[in-house]
């Protein structure tokens, strides 16, 4: 047996035992408020101060099946309502009964269907009534009529606090399951989006690599007319084949970051300052400016955001940068200002960023406001996270 299963085991043996001990001092305190008057002469019959102790056990029996079979303690206390009488019939117990079958009727409110819930109602109520038309001291004091006026309304309120209770129960219960259904969603969707972008990245690896090899073939197929057409045209294959290698190596290191994305748990905002550190450990000044009220977005939207900030700071370079997050009413605008990086890396980069955004149905754009500056804006649509 594994240790989470034998913990539960313990704790239910703990919470019976509890339940247990809760349920025999109710019998023991009810037991020590009722026996004096029972065993009063002036108020009973003879025959019935002997009998009424010896049968008061049967009234507390259903106290202690309240718990797992609240519709069987319903049953046992109507019937210890008639058995008690049947003796003398004249003799006194409703101040046993009535506290009884309050007690009796918070579980079978609480855990029962409607059905049982009512069933287990009129069994009790049935059971009071019988104690009114039997006993000694309500005789002068209403009888059926008065012990129906006071105890039933009281088990009404109680029976229907109790049906009260298990109502809100169960709609806490089909919230939690809601919000669950909810989570497992958004990891999914989550999941989807970045699979999507590996297959896309993937696929872009493949296209890059087959231009940029063919053209290097068709470059070293042909003749060249003199040596400086020849130094040329290998000089072009040498960048051709230097892009290429930065191109894959950007793809691969996103494709790689896409799989770890797989395992490790989808990143947010919340991780934008870890994101931030990493770039700074590599010898990047990146400020971050953080505008409008933080709020949790929906998982998709959290999702982007980050990524496209990884591919910006990617396509503004190693210079000085500067990240500016806002949260508006309706969208979130993310910039990223510095350098730019140059070469097929920071265009890749740049690509990626875009695909993450529009995905979305957000906006993107990059700009170059003047010489040796780029700036990467992008607004996505918000929406609040439900789990």
């Amino acid at each position: 047996m594994t240790a989470g299963p034998h913990a539960r085991s313990v704790r239910s043996v703990t919470r019976r035992r509890r339940d247990l001990a809760i349920d025999l001092g109710f019998c023991a305190a009810i037991a020590a408020y009722s026996l004096p008057p029972m065993l009063d002469g002036d108020v009973n019959d003879p025959g019935a101060v002997v009998w009424g102790p010896l049968l008061l056990p049967t009234l507390l029996a259903p106290i202690l099946l309240r718990r797992a079979r609240p519709l069987a303690a319903a049953a046992a206390l109507a019937a210890a309502c008639v058995v008690s009488a049947l003796p003398t019939l004249h003799q006194f117990r409703f101040i046993a009964a009535v506290p009884v079958a309050v007690l009796v009727l918070v579980p079978l409110a609480v855990t029962r269907d409607r059905r049982e819930a009512l069933g287990g109602l009129v069994l009790v109520l049935a059971g009071l009534a019988v104690v009114g038309g039997t006993d000694a001291v309500l005789e002068d004091h209403g009888g059926v009529a008065g012990l129906i006026a006071f105890s039933w309304p009281l088990c009404l309120a109680v029976w229907g606090a109790g049906r009260l209770v298990r109502s809100r129960e169960r709609l806490a219960a089909e919230l939690q399951e809601r919000t669950e259904q909810l989570r497992r969603e958004r990891d999914a969707t989550a999941a989807l989006a970045v699979e999507t972008e590996r297959e896309r990245l993937a696929a872009d690896l493949e296209l890059a690599a087959r231009a940029r090899l063919q053209e290097i073939l068709e470059l070293a197929a042909g003749a060249a007319d003199d040596e400086a057409e020849g130094r040329a045209r290998f000089a072009r294959i040498e960048g051709l084949g230097r892009e290429s290698l930065d191109h894959m190596r950007t793809l691969l290191g996103l494709l790689r970051t896409a799989d770890r994305g797989a395992r490790a748990p989808r990143p947010t905002l919340e991780q934008l300052d870890a994101l931030l550190a990493q770039a700074r450990s590599g010898g990047q000044v990146v400020t971050l400016e953080v505008a409008g009220e933080h709020r949790p977005l929906s998982a998709g939207v959290e999702l982007a955001a980050y990524r496209a900030v990884q591919h910006a700071l990617v396509a503004v370079g190693d210079g000085p940068a500067t990240v500016r997050v806002r949260y508006g009413p309706l969208a979130l605008d993310l910039e990223v200002d510095g350098p730019p990086a140059g070469g097929s890396a920071g265009r890749a980069a740049l690509v990626a960023a875009r695909e993450r955004v529009t995905a979305l149905g957000g906006e993107f754009a990059a700009l170059t406001p003047a010489p040796g500056r780029q700036v990467v804006r992008l607004r996505l649509p918000t929406v609040a996270a439900h789990a």
